[in-house]
C-alpha cells in the first residue's frame, strides 16, 4: 500500500524508485497460511485494522484475503516482467490483484493470467516461474536487505543513508527528503 505514497513522490519528481524483490514470509507454504493461524486472532485483527486504515487513507479498496502468502512465485513473475520491460505494469497489476481483487499471488495460473494482462507471453512466463531461474535473485536481495536491517515491508532506502520501514504518512517521506536536501 505504501507504493501509492512512494509513487506520488516519484510523480512529483522527488525520487526515482527502484523496486527490489523481498520475500516477506519464505517460511509460508506455497498455498499460504491463514493470517489468524499465523499471528493469532488478536494480532491478526489489529493488523487488518491498520491495513484498512492505510487503505482508506490512500484511497485503496481493500478486498485482500486474510492469508499470509508465500510471494516467491509472484516475485519471480515480477522479475520476469522486469527483464521483459513490463515491470511497472506487472507491479501495478500484482498490487491490484493482491489488495483489491483478493488474487491468489501464490497460484501460477493466476500469475500467468495477470502477466498476460500486461502483455507478457503466458507460456514463457509460466516457464520462468516454474523453472527457478529467479531463485538466486530473490535470495540475494533478501540477504542484502537483511544486511542493512530490513526485515519487513514496506521498507524504503533513501540516498543509501536513510531507511524508512513500515507504512508511513507521506509527510515522513517529505521529512527524509528535506533532511537529505539539507545535508547536501
Amino acid at each position: 500500500m505504501d507504493s501509492v505514497r512512494v509513487e506520488r513522490l516519484e510523480s512529483e519528481g522527488l525520487v526515482k524508485v527502484a523496486w527490489a524483490p523481498f520475500e516477506l514470509h519464505p517460511e509460508a507454504p506455497p498455498e499460504g497460511i491463514p493470517r489468524e493461524a499465523y499471528f493469532g486472532r488478536a494480532r491478526s485483527e489489529a493488523m487488518r485494522g491498520r491495513l484498512q486504515s492505510v487503505a482508506d487513507e490512500v484511497g485503496l479498496k481493500m478486498e485482500s484475503r486474510d492469508v499470509i502468502i508465500n510471494s516467491r512465485r509472484a516475485l519471480a513473475a515480477a522479475e520476469f516482467a522486469r527483464e521483459s520491460g513490463r515491470f511497472e505494469a506487472m507491479h501495478h497489476a500484482l498490487f491490484k490483484a493482491h489488495w483489491e481483487l483478493s488474487g491468489r499471488l501464490e497460484n501460477v495460473d493466476d500469475l500467468v493470467a495477470i502477466g498476460a494482462g500486461v502483455g507478457l507471453d503466458p507460456e514463457v512466463l509460466r516457464r520462468a516461474i516454474e523453472d527457478g531461474r529467479y531463485e538466486a535473485v530473490i535470495d540475494e536481495t533478501r540477504m542484502e536487505a537483511e544486511s542493512v536491517g530490513i526485515n519487513a515491508i514496506p521498507a524504503h532506502v533513501f540516498g543509501s543513508k536513510y531507511l524508512v520501514v513500515g507504512a508511513q504518512p507521506y509527510e515522513v517521506f517529505q521529512q527524509v527528503l528535506d533532511r537529505i536536501s539539507d545535508s547536501a
